[in-house]
């Protein structure tokens, strides 16, 4: 299958140190998953593909946690909860960095947008604005995590319209048999394409771009 990359965008989630790095305060539910995928290699080999094509990439991230975010809140979800009680991706901590090699390039047009809440990365946020500031209209997705953040924001790219990729080894989640059951069962009904870092970059090549 040849991609064309024309229109094309990347969106990575939640690409946070408290997901991916060994010192992040959730590594300690995603290693299974990341070691088993390959999932940092996989995202940074995707990023470099990205840099080589001058494909943009936008970052949907998650609010940053700090003292007193929450409070008065009278209908907290589980993830605002787990946050307010772990302090994960403080603001100005460690975790909430971009794991290193995966960083935003203003020279590659990346776009850092409005931060989300819940797990869309569209809901409340400025990523549908700034793609169609750029005429953007097919999304290829990766990061954090399978079935919560990128799935909910892939499923919302698709209602409003847009060609989705999602890519199977470039994510993990806290479980992997919900990871599994996601990029297996849950994907190939919405989105247009489901395939691999590795296949990807093979199909847009031989497009010719």
């Amino acid at each position: 299958m040849a991609i064309n990359l024309d229109n094309t965008a990347i969106v990575l989630i939640d690409p946070y140190n408290d997901f991916l790095h060994e010192g992040g305060k959730m590594y300690f539910a995603t290693k299974e998953d990341l070691v088993r995928k390959n999932t940092i290699e996989n995202l940074k080999t995707l990023v470099k593909f990205a840099r080589s094509k001058n494909i943009p990439i936008y970052y949907g991230l998650h609010q940053q946690f700090r003292e007193g975010f929450f409070d008065g809140w009278k209908h907290m979800a589980h993830i605002h909860e787990d946050i307010k009680r772990t302090a994960t991706f403080a603001e100005g901590s460690f975790g909430a960095l971009i794991y290193e090699g995966l960083e935003p390039s203003l020279e590659n047009g990346d776009v850092v947008v409005s931060k989300h809440w819940n797990s869309s990365s569209f809901q409340n946020t400025d990523l549908d604005f700034q793609l169609h500031q750029r005429e953007i209209t097919k999304l290829v997705l990766a990061g954090m995590t399978a079935n919560t953040c990128l799935e909910s924001t892939a499923r919302y790219g698709y209602e409003l319209g847009y060609h989705v990729t999602l890519l199977t080894d470039a994510t993990a989640g806290f479980d992997p048999k919900a990871t599994d059951a996601a990029t297996d069962i849950i994907w190939p009904i919405f989105a247009s394409h489901v395939t691999t870092v590795g296949e990807f970059i093979k199909d847009t090549e031989s497009f010719g771009r």
